[in-house]
């Protein structure tokens, strides 16, 4: 600071004694320093202090800064005084507090924004199950409807006995049952058996096609089968689901006039349909709970997700090909 001030007096000496004209903002200060310059009466002829000086001292400190104050400059261009301030503590503390506000808003900033992108990525799946399921109480809702509507005009009717209010009565208490079955079956998770009997699945095949056959000719769909004795360790409930869905499916997806052929031959079960088809984009999704790849007819997009839980349960190797508006096969593998 001495050595700054004396620089200062020797330049407006010079200055003076070479008749220059020099600016004092020019003058040479040294990095963190502010000066002043101030007339024999004390007043400030040019500063960048603001601070009321002590001229009785030539060095003193207060609590934030230290000043020098040079007199060597004996009223050199007026100027009496150069006096040199340093500043200490208190400014380098106030950068310091600034300097950990800006970086503690910045992180602060930073945190809340990944907080929030995590938050939206984790929110995500739980928004995306909870559209999943309100879809699928709508459609339950609906899948519901037509039997229970059917069933409640059967009852409503005067010849309630005839034979084809005990068909449609029969046909819905059989949907509302399989409906039943369907959710309890995703809703408690039944495991696969601990003791299974080696059963002949073609007769069990061939009890559900009497009730699948009813419903084909409803839309009047061709069903024909072709099956050959087949032996497969499985819960027979288990295997009436899986078949069930997959038939059911085959049935709802096929328009009025279509045909659907059954075959159970050398371990391989194939379900084959001339329906409105998949989209190969699709296929690959075909097996998600409550997806569906078509809008078209009324579901609840469980029924493939039960035949793929089944087929993992058994160690069945199940899979699609299909075609839009020429029809889809299923093919199960039991070996």
């Amino acid at each position: 600071m001495q050595v700054n001030t004396g620089n200062i007096s020797h330049e407006i000496i010079q200055a003076q004694m070479q008749n220059k004209h020099i600016k004092f903002d020019n003058l040479t200060v040294y990095k963190n320093l502010k000066f002043g310059l101030y007339d024999v009466n004390e007043k400030p002829i040019y500063t960048q202090i603001k601070d009321k000086i002590d001229f009785s001292k030539q060095d003193y400190k207060t609590f934030d800064a230290l000043f020098y104050i040079d007199h060597s400059v004996s009223g050199h261009l007026g100027v009496s005084y150069v006096v040199v301030k340093k500043s200490s503590f208190k400014d380098k503390a106030s950068k310091l507090l600034r300097n950990i506000v800006l970086i503690s808003f910045f992180a602060y900033l930073i945190i809340a924004l990944i907080g929030f992108y995590l938050a939206k990525l984790f929110i995500y799946p739980i928004q995306s199950q909870r559209k999943k399921l309100n879809t699928f109480i709508k459609n339950a809702t609906h899948e519901l409807n037509t039997p229970v509507s059917a069933l409640l005009l059967c009852v409503d009717t005067n010849n309630f006995y005839n034979e084809k209010n005990r068909n449609l009565i029969s046909l819905s208490a059989k949907k509302i049952s399989n409906i039943y079955k369907d959710l309890t079956y995703i809703t408690l998770k039944e495991h696969k058996k601990e003791r299974l009997n080696n059963m002949d699945i073609s007769n069990i095949l061939q009890k559900e096609l009497l009730f699948h056959s009813t419903l084909a000719e409803k839309k009047k769909i061709k069903l024909t089968s072709k099956i050959q004795s087949t032996f497969l360790k499985i819960d027979e409930e288990d295997f009436i689901r899986l078949i069930n869905n997959l038939i059911s499916n085959a049935i709802k997806y096929t328009k009025r006039g279509g045909k659907i052929h059954i075959a159970l031959k050398e371990n391989t079960l194939t379900i084959q349909d001339t329906g409105v088809g998949i989209d190969k984009e699709k296929l690959d999704k075909i097996f998600e709970r409550y997806y569906r790849a078509t809008k078209s007819v009324g579901g609840f997009g469980i029924g493939l997700d039960i035949v793929n839980s089944v087929c993992k349960t058994y160690n069945i190797r199940i899979s699609a090909v299909s075609k839009i508006n020429e029809g889809t096969t299923f093919t199960l593998s039991f070996t």
